[in-house]
């Protein structure tokens, strides 16, 4: 009797201590800021980096997150004590919902880090743990730009990825706005620089851009514009480093398949890159005012077998061109006919009519078996955002 009058004891106490615990929890005071449209705006501007979740209260990923994001943030502000340094908040999507309009929030949590003002190109996709997210923002103090000091240092350059190359005689106004523009872009492009006195002939700020040469035929670049015109340079970098045409891998493939338009797919063998090189030099010379209509892109087509079995294919038809609309897949009835000028484009036309009309246009192979006319479903669709990961406000595409 004794030993079970003790231990009912114990488990008062215990009960009693989480009871405390979870009181004093309860009225620790949150690292993290709650916001909204009353407050964004002096929040934006007097913090370098404000990184922010955008939540629901009813999503189950966003409760799990909330706890984590706290704990970043209290550890944040314990890196970063200073004020304006770093702040981490929230906005409640379901009582903000003009804020949840303006940053297009589609699922829940999303997360969106901004940089003395400005939102950050591409949202947060990575690990949901408190060392993950402190290690995102704390990369943001680090400048990804590579010092080299001569021509023969750029050797180091990689031919498959582009690159922006600049050279400043001070670190005036222009090299100010070089180093905020290649943080913004240090997803999209490499960036160099050399300062210091410069080679007699050259201007005193001078920007020149090398695309990646292993996967286009398209020359250097020199910019022609004022390096200390921010829109002028924005708009130069943005056109360079964001090509109509890019390469799809897993890192990427959740933001494409998230702006919901339609895909052009090459689907090439990992060591064929004249198929690569020959498919954007066709779609930037004959469908440049397409841009927006669909995403150009190219496939490893062995890392994305999945989807090249799909279609009744192997790796031995590579290389492929299809449509993935991401409903269905529609191949390209024949890859040498890109060589044909019009043919690609008029595919491409021809499938946007199909939409506007909204029929299933139905693929030279299945009209031939004279079967089930359906074309193979999407693969990409599946490789957006998960269920599994985020709540979706719209989870068909």
């Amino acid at each position: 009797m004794l030993v079970v009058i003790v231990f009912g004891l114990l488990l008062l106490k215990a009960s009693l201590g989480e009871l405390i615990l979870m009181d004093t929890s309860a009225r620790m005071p949150s690292s993290v800021t709650q916001i909204g449209e009353a407050n964004l705006k002096s929040i934006l501007h007097s913090n370098e980096v404000v990184f922010i979740n955008f939540y629901a209260n009813w999503c189950h990923f966003s409760v799990l997150l909330a706890p984590i994001f706290e704990h970043a943030a209290a550890h944040l502000k314990h890196e970063f004590p200073e004020p304006g340094k770093v702040l981490l908040g929230r906005v409640d999507c379901a009582q903000e919902t003009d804020l949840a309009d303006l940053y297009n929030i589609q699922k829940f949590p999303t997360l969106r880090l901004f940089y003395k003002g400005e939102a950050a190109r591409r949202e947060y996709r990575g690990q949901r743990s408190v060392d993950a997210l402190v290690n995102y923002v704390k990369s943001q103090f680090h400048s990804d730009i590579v010092e080299f000091q001569g021509p023969e240092d750029l050797a180091i350059i990689d031919p498959h990825r582009r690159s922006v190359i600049a050279y400043f005689d001070s670190e005036g106004p222009a090299h100010k706005l070089y180093q905020h523009l290649a943080d913004r872009y240090k997803n999209d492009c490499d960036f160099y620089q050399r300062i210091g006195k410069v080679e007699e002939g050259r201007p005193p700020v001078s920007l020149s851009f090398r695309p990646d040469v292993a996967r286009t035929y398209s020359p250097n670049e020199e910019y022609e514009g004022d390096p200390a015109d921010s829109n002028q340079l924005e708009t130069w970098i943005l056109q360079k480093c964001v090509p109509l045409v890019r390469e799809i891998n897993f890192k990427n493939v959740e933001e494409l398949i998230e702006q919901r338009l339609p895909l052009l797919l090459l689907f090439h063998l990992p060591g064929d890159l004249k198929s690569v090189k020959d498919f954007r030099a066709i779609v930037e010379a004959q469908m440049p005012e397409m841009r927006g209509q669909y995403n150009f892109c190219t496939v490893d087509g062995v890392q994305f077998e999945h989807s090249v079995l799909h279609m009744g294919k192997s790796r031995k038809d590579l290389p492929i061109v299809a449509i993935d609309s991401l409903k269905f897949m529609y191949p390209f009835p024949n890859f040498n006919n890109i060589y044909k000028r019009g043919q690609l484009k008029k595919f491409l036309e021809d499938f946007l009519g199909h939409l506007k009309q909204e029929t299933v246009p139905v693929t030279e192979a299945t009209a031939k078996e004279g079967k089930n006319t359906e074309p193979p479903r999407s693969t990409f669709k599946d490789l957006g955002p998960s269920k599994y990961r985020y709540s979706l406000l719209h989870d068909e595409l």
